[in-house]
């Protein structure tokens, strides 16, 4: 008889894409991965765009934080922001984490942010810096050299839904999945 305790659950807020944005963000990728950079690439099916990463969270607190999600998704309006810039955390000039982003953050962005980082501080988590849309494509294993620049072609992300994700370590394929625990669709 097993007698651990059920195990932490690390999740995220996040906005799942839509086909297009998913399609448009995996072809920089694809584009990226001809730099040479040594990075670990993200597939496809993992391609989202975090809000606020809530990291590992006890099992009994999961329903917990799925309302401020679902409240901030019925205040705010679905809208659209434009992904069509290649940037870098936490900068350009040794990157760590290379992302799809968008050179205009926009108010609706901002609002929607700022109100779910808002509910979640409500409940005891901490946020070091701002939200700011991004899909991360890559990991850089050493950020020795600059980010190399590439051509981003412009692509929508419709932005209808809120979604919590828990991120599972897989270990015979030594990365990560995500699954979807609860969805939220913006109503306001």
């Amino acid at each position: 008889m097993d007698e651990r305790p059920p195990r932490k659950r690390k999740l995220f807020v996040g906005i799942p894409l839509d086909a297009q944005a998913r399609a448009a963000c995996a072809a920089v990728a694809k584009d990226f991965r001809k730099t040479g950079l040594a990075a670990k690439y993200e597939a496809p099916e993992k391609l989202h765009a975090t809000l606020a990463f809530l990291g590992f969270v006890e099992p009994p607190r999961v329903e917990e934080v799925t309302a401020p999600m679902a409240a901030c998704a019925q205040r705010s309006q679905p809208f659209r922001v434009t992904l069509d810039k290649l940037g870098a955390f936490p900068h350009e000039r040794k990157p760590r984490v290379v992302y799809v982003g968008a050179r205009e953050q926009g108010a609706p962005f901002r609002e929607l942010a700022g109100a779910v980082r808002a509910a979640y501080v409500d409940l005891g988590f901490s946020f070091k810096d701002d939200s700011v849309v991004h899909v991360t494509i890559a990991r850089v294993k050493e950020p020795r050299r600059a980010l190399p620049l590439i051509d981003v072609t412009p692509a929508r992300l419709v932005l209808g839904e809120l979604a919590l994700f828990e991120s599972i370590f897989d270990k015979e394929r030594n990365t990560s999945r995500y699954e979807i625990r609860a969805r939220a669709a913006l109503r306001g």
